[in-house]
């Protein structure tokens, strides 16, 4: 049986470049989907390096809040697994929090 990778997650917020009122906390959302419809869980990297680091694998949920400082830009990207293994990933976007 062929299995697909899943396609790499649509970013819903922040989007590209979005400049952010000041806050605390920010939410990420996106949108995964797959041909196969068996997309299991999200490994969300992000940080203030334009290559962030892992900050939380394994969820299910398609967004996560995370704590955030003021005149700081930072950069995540989504990476989607599914069932049978197979990834994709969705690019690194930036914002930045005002």
């Amino acid at each position: 049986m062929q299995t697909h990778a899943p396609f790499p997650a649509q970013i819903i917020a922040p989007t590209m470049a979005q400049s952010i009122p000041l806050t605390s906390a920010v939410t990420l959302e996106w949108n995964g989907s797959d041909v196969d419809n068996d997309i299991v869980v999200y490994d969300v990297y992000f940080g203030t390096e334009n290559l962030p680091s892992l900050n939380t694998n394994d969820i299910t949920d398609s967004q996560i809040i995370l704590p955030v400082s003021s005149n700081t830009i930072y950069y995540w990207n989504i990476i989607t697994r599914d069932s049978e293994g197979n990834t994709s990933e969705s690019g690194v976007f930036q914002f930045r929090v005002m």
